[in-house]
């Protein structure tokens, strides 16, 4: 069998010669749904059918451990077509799953002893907690988080403490290097590793020792990174030190989906490809196999608004199918019942089943009322990025057992199970040995050993704590000799939290111990897929990295329910976008930024959810939306004007306007129809001729209060948040004396006076 013909058959001309290009590096420009995960695969293929590179001798990386898995099935799919053996596990990894590989084997390198722990994100906030408290910090005028944050932002700049120190330009606040320099010395104590470390380190590695990263790049011969443009800077400078000794480095990625600045990502990584590699071959992929013509025209349109990205054109030969459908509604409640019974509807006509069926949001506090009205329609749905299965709080205290039985010295685990279930060892004894073991330079679990010998509590706490530790030597035995599957058993029998739940007899822990039962078959799956590699390590390295996406089961037929950062890398058939108006999508905060940077991402986050469907999509927006309690009135999102007249159906579900902006022809009702083109009744021509604010007459509900003859509509005020605006109705009396204002940005908010700070200008 010809190799090449094989790997290249059925495949559109740009996708044919990215796979035949394998020497020097190259820049896949691969347009939402232009089968990039094709090309990546073939590619693999073509190099080891070809025999040029032995599977091991390829290093691919992406972002989601379940597109790692994808790529991985499809790769041993296409080379046992091919007739080639595999002998060796590949090497197709996320960017953190890399890092740990690379680190179990020379950890020790950095002082760490070798089975190192691996912090999630509570964990890394109960340690710096932990630092905060040593070095009294004041958690209400400093809080965690912002620690949190910064230290993670540093670490993806791979600056270390005593760097921020040396560098004359303060990249940081003194009290920040402090905790930081605190927390790694803390981190280091527990033997444990938070995710930004992994790629911290796995950098510190290479750079301290020349010798590794050689053999590494002598070992990559070939090396592909998926979605590029979500890179951060220190996976770049991961990949350009794996890739400069033989620069065959192939990236993939598409910079008008590029959305997780806010997580540190660069785009300026996969636009300035071309300047690190200047001998750089450039492939375009623009040919959209996923959605319907209008669904690719309406995107391409939004799109195009951005200054920063490369010169390519979406386009597909699909069929048109239907417009986009842009309804407006009242306010968020209508908007839900709207999307309930569509999809309702549209189920029972036969079009698809509830597994077909998305609806995306800007923010999660958007889908409360959505499930509310799901619920009431008998609609099943998930919700995915709520509360993972990973972090609830049962699940946690079992991952919490285990890696106290494989590092001893990660205090973050005990303290969270050292009384769990209860023992009588309460936070005072807690604290006690937490302060006793900081004085001696003691892991926790090695402080309370010493704290028994030297007799610093009671008869009674002794004998508690006794229990404990002789619990824990018992489980870090049997963590050895005991395959995964039976020590997690073993974990729950003598631990006797199973037992504890059941004699709680509440619902609350019949769901406890119904997630501990999926526990036990996440464990059972993962045996079942690993075999011999199925240690207890290597889960507890699997379940830290696992992410929101990668847990989503498609088995369930229910509407799927995530904020659009989330979305990136589905499709659906049918997808909502809910919630399209300015300053909510796009978000206040990018409106008001004085640069195009946040405006554009934003734009991009539209697109990415445009691109999601294949056959219909709704972008759904209203006239009023109940935010912190206040009613606000925001034109509808500008992402929706920038669609052209002729792929829009417009529909409205709201009443007659209370007013209609002159700020935007398709801000609301049929006067927007208008605009894009559809057929107003007589009624709505009518509507849309008074369509200029300066001329339509509001309800007035002026006041006589003392407190409201303050304000009348007309006036220009100033909300030390939202800034000056002018009145332009008022409703109510007395401590209910409402004002609606509008302010500079076109939008509109309402506020009680007595608490609305709002000051006469």
């Amino acid at each position: 069998m010809d190799v090449l013909d094989f790997v290249t058959k059925n495949l559109n001309p740009p996708q044919r010669e990215a796979i035949e290009t394998l020497e020097g590096p190259l820049l896949i420009l691969a347009g939402a749904g232009s089968g990039k995960t094709r090309v990546l695969t073939h590619r693999m293929a073509n190099i080891i059918g070809q025999g040029i590179a032995a599977p091991d001798e390829i290093l691919c990386v992406t972002f989601t451990n379940k597109a790692a898995k994808e790529m991985e099935h499809r790769i041993y799919k296409l080379l046992a077509e091919l007739g080639v053996a595999i002998h060796s596990q590949l090497w197709i990894n996320t960017f953190h799953s890399f890092c740990v590989r690379v680190l179990r084997q020379h950890i020790t390198l950095l002082d760490y002893k070798p089975f190192f722990g691996i912090y999630d994100s509570s964990d890394q906030l109960s340690q710096i907690k932990k630092v905060m408290t040593a070095l009294n910090i004041n958690d209400k005028m400093y809080p965690a988080k912002g620690f949190q944050g910064r230290i993670s932002n540093a670490k993806m700049l791979g600056l270390t403490p005593d760097a921020l120190e040396k560098n004359s330009r303060r990249l940081m606040d003194a009290k920040t290097v402090e905790v930081y320099k605190a927390y790694e010395e803390a981190m280091k104590k527990a033997n444990s590793l938070d995710f930004d470390d992994l790629l911290m380190k796995t950098y510190d590695l290479f750079r301290m020792y020349p010798d590794i990263l050689k053999m590494y790049q002598e070992k990559f011969r070939f090396i592909m990174v998926d979605e590029y443009q979500d890179t951060n800077h220190i996976q770049y400078l991961l990949v350009q030190m794996l890739a400069q000794a033989h620069r065959n480095l192939c990236v993939v990625g598409d910079e008008d989906q590029s959305i997780y600045s806010w997580r540190g990502a660069d785009i300026k990584n996969i636009l300035d490809f071309e300047k690190d590699f200047r001998e750089a071959k450039v492939v375009k992929l623009e040919e959209n196999y996923r959605s319907s013509g209008n669904i690719v025209a309406a995107a391409t349109a939004v799109i195009k608004n951005n200054s920063q990205r490369k010169d390519k054109t979406l386009f597909t030969s699909n069929e048109n199918g239907d417009p986009i459908h842009v309804r407006e509604e009242r306010n968020e409640y209508d908007e839900a019942k709207f999307v309930a019974k569509t999809i309702q509807t549209m189920i029972n006509e036969g079009e698809g089943t509830y597994n077909d069926y998305a609806i995306f949001y800007r923010t999660n506090a958007q889908s409360r009322v959505l499930e509310e009205q799901l619920r009431t329609t008998s609609i099943p749905y998930r919700l995915v990025g709520g509360v993972r299965f990973y972090e609830r709080m049962e699940v946690k205290d079992m991952l919490s057992y285990m890696k106290l039985a494989i590092n001893p010295a990660d205090d973050i685990a005990l303290k969270r199970i050292i009384n769990v279930p209860a023992r009588g060892i309460g936070k005072t004894t807690i604290e006690k040995i937490e302060e006793f073991s900081l004085q001696k330079n003691l892991s926790m679990f090695e402080g309370a050993k010493k704290a028994i010998e030297e007799r610093i509590f009671n008869a009674g706490t002794t004998s508690k704590i006794r229990r404990f530790l002789d619990l824990m030597g018992e489980l870090q035995e049997h963590a050895l000799s005991f395959k995964i599957v039976d020590f997690y058993h073993i974990v729950l029998d003598r631990t006797e939290y199973l037992l504890a739940l059941k004699k709680e007899d509440t619902p609350e822990a019949q769901a406890r111990i119904e997630n501990l039962e999926e526990l036990d078959n996440a464990i059972a799956q993962f045996a079942k897929e690993r075999g011999e590699e199925a240690t207890l390590t290597s889960f507890l390295e699997e379940m830290a990295l696992v992410s929101d996406v990668d847990s989503l089961n498609q088995e369930q037929n229910s509407v799927t329910m995530m904020t659009l950062h989330i979305s990136k890398g589905l499709e659906y058939p049918y997808v909502f976008v809910v919630g399209m108006e300015e300053n909510l999508f796009p978000s206040g905060r990018s409106a008001e930024s004085e640069g195009e940077e946040s405006m554009e991402e934003e734009r991009r986050l539209a697109y990415v959810g445009m691109t999601r469907a294949r056959q219909k999509l709704w972008l759904t927006y209203t006239k009023m939306r109940r935010v912190w309690g206040q009613e606000q009135f925001n034109p509808p999102s500008r992402f929706i004007r920038e669609i052209p007249n002729e792929l829009v159906d417009f529909k409205t579900g709201a009443e007659a306007p209370r007013f209609v902006s002159r700020y935007g022809a398709r801000d609301y009702d049929e006067s927007a129809s208008t605009a894009w083109g559809a057929v107003p009744s007589d009624r709505n021509r009518a509507r849309a001729a008074s369509s200029d604010f300066d001329t339509q007459d509001f309800p007035d509900y002026e006041s006589g209060d003392a407190r409201g003859g303050a304000l009348s509509k007309g006036m220009r005020v100033r909300h030390p948040t939202f800034g000056v605006g002018t009145v332009y109705a008022t409703e109510g009396t007395g401590d209910m004396f409402k004002v609606s204002v509008m302010f500079t940005d076109n939008t509109v908010k309402k506020f009680v006076v007595k608490y609305a700070r709002l000051e006469r200008v």
